[in-house]
């Protein structure tokens, strides 16, 4: 049976179900919640099965003009049985229901049964993104920023500029298909409820931006929005300091592990992330299709 994720029971169902599958990513209810609360349409599926939940599915927003994440997942002893196709079905037309074009969904790269599911139901890879992981130790200090630079806390008197430099990493950032930033407002409303939103100055002026999103709070585990710098601020360090100054952040308010993933091509990226000492988790293909 298929059924919509509604009450606080049903989440915790599918977040218990989500973490068999994807344990490097252990999402709270709490964080679930919040995205409902921020994105009404979004749509959180429960199969279950003698009393037990064993797969889930997932409708959300994208960065992709026209696409919806759609993610569908199953415990491994329940696959092959065709609980996947039917949720993800459900997702699709859940997807088309808000006027999407096309639907985006993850995979593991190393997962053969869960690449062959995907292809055969009409998904291609676009790109190939690797996740990666910072166990946080105390020892992890502040830095001092580049000659010029001050690292803060963003407030409301610089959402504009502060959006300026997120827009230009969205659309700058190495994917196949373009990304959008979206509006103001609507960025303003996502990133409300991060624990933190960091920009670089160079005077008045935002040159960086940096956040960080509540993954598992009971876990301690953090998830890196974006970080961004604007194109003639770039290679000066101060995505490093961004980036350590959260690090020291999560340290100090007791967080034990801090997430992030970059395309593949983001060799910058890599290289920084690389050098912070994030080590590699599974990787993962973005994979989309036509509806």
């Amino acid at each position: 049976m298929i059924r919509r994720a509604e009450t606080r029971a049903d989440f915790e169902e599918h977040a218990d179900c989500w973490r068999a599958s994807w344990p490097e990513d252990a999402v709270s209810v709490e964080f679930m919640l919040d995205k409902v609360a921020r994105e009404p349409e979004r749509l959180y599926l429960n199969a279950v099965e003698g009393g037990r939940v064993v797969g889930t599915g997932v409708v959300g927003r994208s960065s992709r003009p026209g696409h919806r994440p759609t993610v569908v997942t199953v415990v491994p002893d329940c696959r092959g049985r065709g609980i996947g196709g039917e949720l993800l079905d459900a997702c699709l037309e859940h997807a088309r229901s808000l006027g999407a074009a096309h639907a985006i969904g993850m995979v593991r790269e190393e997962d053969a049964g869960s690449v062959a599911f995907v292809r055969h139901r009409g998904f291609e890879i676009l790109d190939r993104v690797v996740s990666l992981v910072l166990d946080l130790e105390p020892d992890m200090a502040a830095p001092t920023p580049p000659d010029g630079i001050e690292i803060v806390e963003l407030d409301e008197s610089r959402h504009e500029g502060a959006f300026a430099v997120y827009s230009e990493g969205v659309v700058d950032s190495p994917t196949a298909a373009p990304l959008e930033s979206g509006t103001l407002a609507d960025w303003v409303d996502d990133v409300d409820g991060h624990p933190l939103k960091l920009i670089a100055l160079d005077g008045d002026r935002v040159v960086g931006y940096a956040g960080l999103e509540m993954r598992n709070e009971a876990d301690g585990i953090v998830g890196n929005d974006l970080t961004a710098v604007l194109r003639s601020y770039r290679r000066r360090g101060i995505a490093e300091a961004l980036k350590r100054t959260q690090i020291a952040w999560a340290v100090e308010h007791g967080f034990r592990r801090l997430t992030t993933s970059t395309d593949s091509t983001n060799e910058a990226m890599r290289g920084l992330n690389e050098k912070l000492g994030f080590r590699p988790g599974p990787a993962l293909l973005d994979v989309t299709r036509p509806l």
